[in-house]
């Protein structure tokens, strides 16, 4: 496998956080799973005109969606066929970051994919994945996206930017789950809760809740992955789990396994995990 990485220009540096092509995957296995990933990502096929998109939690049922589609933030593991990833194109938007881009349809995303031509309403939308097949040299990929993206950008005058209040609750979050700091927040945005979580679903694709959870169990795979010996009430603690059965319970719960078979796992890469 070759994958190619890079950094967006400073221009797209708020909303982006990398680009990445993946080249000649050919593994043994035919599905793998995704770990739970806060993220907005779009993914663009480089030889296929169809991606697989399986239900989500089951391996027996998919839909075929063209091969250029918005992959919206995920609150639980969900499958994907490798097949479809031997050569493709990906932007990883970070968290509220496809906002200024997707609008409303952002509201729409939460554990779901839907194509890019659908959301994305320019006049390039729907030749962007044969001209980047068309093209050889990754950089020029990379290039070919930014103007892309920076066209899109440029055309939603309407909509430059997203709530202060949401911007502050995504740093807040990052480190802190508890149910009061949502009040909190609100109140220093002199917001009603309900309309903070509103804003917030509105602009990420989850709740304030199902945000933090999610970046809480992240913040467990690296923990577990970098202490592979590492005692599992300490990581608990540690991420802000309220004990160790809660940890195991909601761990495996997103992950299907749990935090022990995760320490003995060596075959995950970038939250793939072979199936």
């Amino acid at each position: 496998m070759r994958l190619h990485l890079c950094k967006p220009s400073p221009a797209l540096r708020t909303w982006i956080d990398f680009y990445w092509i993946c080249e000649d995957y050919h593994p043994l296995h035919k599905l793998e799973y995704k770990l739970p990933d806060p993220h907005t990502s779009w993914i663009i096929t480089l030889r296929q005109d169809r991606i697989r998109i399986y239900g989500h939690g089951t391996t027996d049922r998919y839909e075929l969606m063209p091969g250029a589609i918005i992959a919206g933030p995920k609150t639980s593991r969900y499958w994907l066929d490798t097949e479809c990833q031997n050569a493709c194109l990906g932007i990883e938007f970070k968290p509220g970051g496809a906002y200024p881009f997707l609008g409303s349809r952002m509201f729409e995303l939460q554990d779901s994919d839907m194509p890019l031509q659908e959301a994305i309403r320019h006049p390039d939308t729907a030749s962007l994945r044969c001209e980047l097949a068309e093209l050889s040299a990754p950089m020029e990929r990379f290039r070919r996206v930014e103007q892309f993206l920076t066209d899109c950008l440029a055309g939603r005058i309407d909509n430059p930017g997203g709530h202060p209040a949401v911007s502050a609750g995504l740093q807040a979050l990052a480190g802190n789950s508890g149910a009061a700091l949502v009040r909190e927040l609100a109140e220093k945005a002199n917001l009603s809760t309900e309309r903070f979580i509103q804003l917030f679903k509105r602009e990420t694709g989850l709740t304030p809740k199902q945000y933090a959870g999610v970046v809480r169990f992240q913040r467990a795979v690296q923990h577990l992955r970098q202490n592979p010996g590492g005692d599992g009430l300490e990581t608990a603690l540690a991420c802000g789990y309220y004990d160790q059965s809660h940890f195991n319970r909601d761990f495996r719960l997103r992950s299907g396994m749990t935090p022990m078979e995760m320490q003995r796992r060596d075959d995950i890469i970038f939250n793939h995990v072979p199936d």
